[in-house]
């Protein structure tokens, strides 16, 4: 009858101890989610990883960029007064000259160009001047390497997925920054139940103290046994000091994740779990870093195939239109030497650049397999390794709820023997040598159910952060 008592007590205490109600969970939440985001908000490496966000954001706006409208202008002065070879050929005299030109290039390989140019001339042999106004324009194609833009395109490819790798480089930061952060939490979280474990001893000391204290007045107890208990009294109160010592270690360096001094009333006691195990096996694009790695695979054939581009010869046609206007008036010159003057010129064309044996480009080429081989290889090698993590996590995890249950039940025989004992020593049936041992496997066992709370949150959130779903599990 007293086994079956005990049984339905022990269920008690472990339904009250591992199923945690919703809103106590929500509780236990609150406090850790505040400072979470305090902490996401000043941590320096998730501020680099937002800035390299938007470098890599830049980068790519800076291919547009050079897609604008461009203008360039020249002008330059030159006194002739060189001896002339004949009478017909004597240039000799002053020019100057001043031109300005607007182009723009597209991502489809191709530049448009608007060309206009002034120059004056003073022959000495005249003494007259005269002004030549030219404008053109140009239409110049890319037909190989860059054909029609397909190497610009890829670039921007390539820029866009670096956009997408450095956002899940964020988040896998933010992952392993959730992890430190928590860890640091779970530490301060533990010293605090730990201390007040230690500190709720001390008054059953005291308390004990005075009792026997009373006894020994009243010559029902021996005065050793007050002496005893008032060295266990003091022993109790170094162990509070020692504990609160730990506690301020813990709580320095949660402080300095944060930047700040932390309360030690901003961290809850470690009464209940606040992670859940995940629900499923690990997949491979679960893990932050395995995202990484795979979209940089993807890049990195992006590359390969643009490096491919190089293998085919610069080719450029290009088709040109100019017209030109002589006048002494530099009014007429300009009026009548504008595109629709009758006195023009086409010219249409193809410039090609083939460089011989490709050293250069087969060099780069074999670089970029070399590092998708390295990379493919590492890949394999992480999600191999992230595997056994989660195995052994989990075994641990199996292990360590084993051994939690075993300390409840543990902990409920430590207090009904403690009650017995101290009951005994009432009754003078008892040394208080027996009393004080029953108590400290009270505190030893109840040290032992913290510990074990602190090790379970601590694996529930490695085994978390092996999938990625840490910060989600505590949002």
């Amino acid at each position: 009858m007293r086994l079956v008592k005990f049984k339905k007590k022990s269920l008690k205490v472990l339904i009250f101890l591992l199923i945690i109600p919703f809103n106590l969970v929500n509780m236990a939440f609150s406090d850790v989610r505040s400072l979470l985001e305090e902490f996401e908000r000043v941590n320096g490496d998730l501020k680099q990883a937002k800035e390299q966000i938007k470098l890599a954001s830049l980068s790519k706006d800076s291919i547009f960029a050079k897609m604008g409208w461009s203008l360039s202008s020249s002008t330059y002065f030159s006194q002739n007064k060189l001896e002339p070879l004949s009478a017909s050929s004597d240039a000799r005299g002053s020019y100057w000259n001043f031109s300005a030109d607007i182009s723009k290039p597209f991502l489809w390989g191709g530049q448009f160009g608007l060309e206009n140019s002034i120059t004056s001339s003073t022959l000495d042999l005249t003494s007259k001047t005269s002004y030549q106004f030219e404008q053109g324009l140009s239409y110049y194609q890319n037909l190989g390497k860059n054909f029609l833009g397909r190497e610009t395109y890829k670039t921007l490819a390539i820029a866009e997925k670096e956009i997408g790798i450095q956002k899940i480089t964020e988040s896998f930061i933010l992952e392993n920054k959730t992890l430190q952060f928590y860890n640091a939490y779970i530490n301060v979280s533990l010293e605090k139940t730990l201390f007040n474990l230690e500190k709720n001893a001390l008054v059953r000391a005291k308390k004990r103290s005075e009792l026997i204290r009373g006894w020994v007045k009243d010559g029902l107890k021996r005065k050793v046994d007050w002496q005893q208990s008032v060295m266990t009294e003091l022993q109790g109160a170094e162990r509070v000091e020692m504990a609160n010592l730990r506690m301020k270690g813990a709580l320095d360096s949660l402080s300095k994740l944060l930047h700040r001094r932390v309360s030690i009333r901003e961290v809850q006691t470690l009464r209940s779990n606040k992670l859940r195990p995940p629900r499923s096996n690990l997949k491979p694009l679960e893990n932050k870093n395995l995202k990484v790695m795979a979209e940089k695979l993807k890049q990195l054939r992006m590359s390969v195939e643009k490096a491919d581009y190089s293998f085919s010869p610069t080719v450029t046609s290009y088709i040109t239109y100019n017209t030109n206007q002589y006048d002494e008036s530099i009014g007429t010159s300009v009026s009548d030497g504008a595109l629709w003057n009758a006195d023009k010129q086409y010219t249409v064309g193809i410039n090609l650049t083939w460089p011989l044996g490709f050293k250069s480009e087969k060099i780069e080429k074999s670089k970029l397999l070399v590092q998708l081989n390295s990379l493919q290889r590492q890949q394999r090698e992480t999600f191999e390794n992230l595997k056994l993590d989660y195995y052994f996590l989990r075994q641990q995890l199996f292990r360590l709820d084993e051994s939690l249950k075993s300390s409840v039940k543990r902990l409920i025989l430590s207090k009904d023997i403690l009650k017995e004992y101290t009951k005994l020593y009432d009754l003078g049936q008892m040394d208080l040598d027996q009393v004080i041992r029953a108590e400290e496997q009270r505190i030893g066992t109840e040290t032992s159910i913290v510990n074990y709370r602190s090790q379970r949150e601590k694996l529930l959130a490695s085994l978390h952060n092996v999938k990625g779903s840490l910060r989600d599990a505590l949002k």
